[in-house]
């Protein structure tokens, strides 16, 4: 754990209701380069829908996002493209060859052929996946997919990747050739916040466990709510 990460994320005041339900009542929540903070919950306490938020892909009603300390949102939609990258835990994969998938993204931003090319060999070697090159991604074990669906992601650089289980349903090797790989995107930087059931707090790669209960955040560091919907409804803002 790095003893003096740098703020790479902050959210202030985010709001998340279902009709009259409050789901996410989040004042303040900061998240560090170079860390994994473990999100902890119930089963619907709403962890998935707070990283679905945060990289951009769900709707909110209100909120603040503080990206490498300027703000870079206030609305619908959190923080998205080349900053943050959301993984669900049966990565959605193409019907192609691996190399194929990890071109995808490089392609999306137009990248020149030449380059991509070279990235895409730099992400083969990162991840080990070499011998599987030119194999058909969808062929592959949920372990090998989840591999790729990480090489993916390492090659376009985001700040902060969000895994949603990132080790469910493996065998005792995937799950350590996973977690191998998910080591290197912290020692290099990358911000990572991972929602597992069987990833626990003590786990060698964790750096924080952030408990989500009643909507509100409880910091493993301090044990003490540093937002919080303690029963109380707060005005919202309308969604645009």
């Amino acid at each position: 754990m790095n003893k003096n990460p740098r703020p790479l994320l902050g959210i202030r005041k985010l709001r998340k209701q279902f009709g009259s339900e409050m789901l996410l009542d989040i004042d303040h929540l900061d998240l560090f380069a170079g860390q994994a903070a473990l999100l902890k919950g119930r089963n619907g306490a709403g962890k998935t829908t707070l990283m679905r938020i945060i990289a951009g892909l769900e709707k909110y009603n209100q909120g603040t996002f503080i990206l490498d300390g300027e703000g870079v949102q206030h609305g619908r939609h959190g923080p998205q493209s080349n900053h943050v990258i959301y993984l669900h835990q049966c990565p959605f994969l193409f019907d192609t060859s691996v190399l194929d998938n990890l071109a995808y993204g490089l392609k999306c931003r137009k990248m020149d052929r030449k380059q991509r090319d070279r990235k895409v060999a730099e992400a083969l070697r990162w991840s080990g996946l070499e011998h599987l090159a030119e194999r058909n991604a969808k062929t592959l074990s949920g372990g090998e997919k989840q591999r790729i669906a990480l090489a993916r992601a390492w090659v376009l650089q985001p700040s902060l990747l969000l895994l949603d289980e990132p080790t469910a349903n493996m065998d005792a090797e995937s799950r350590e050739q996973t977690s191998f790989l998910i080591r290197r995107l912290i020692n290099e930087g990358m911000g990572i916040v991972i929602c597992s059931h069987e990833i626990k707090g003590d786990n060698s790669l964790i750096d924080r466990v952030l408990h989500l209960e009643q909507g509100a955040i409880l910091d493993s560091h301090n044990l003490k709510p540093i937002d919080g919907l303690m029963g109380k409804i707060t005005p919202l803002a309308k969604e645009g």
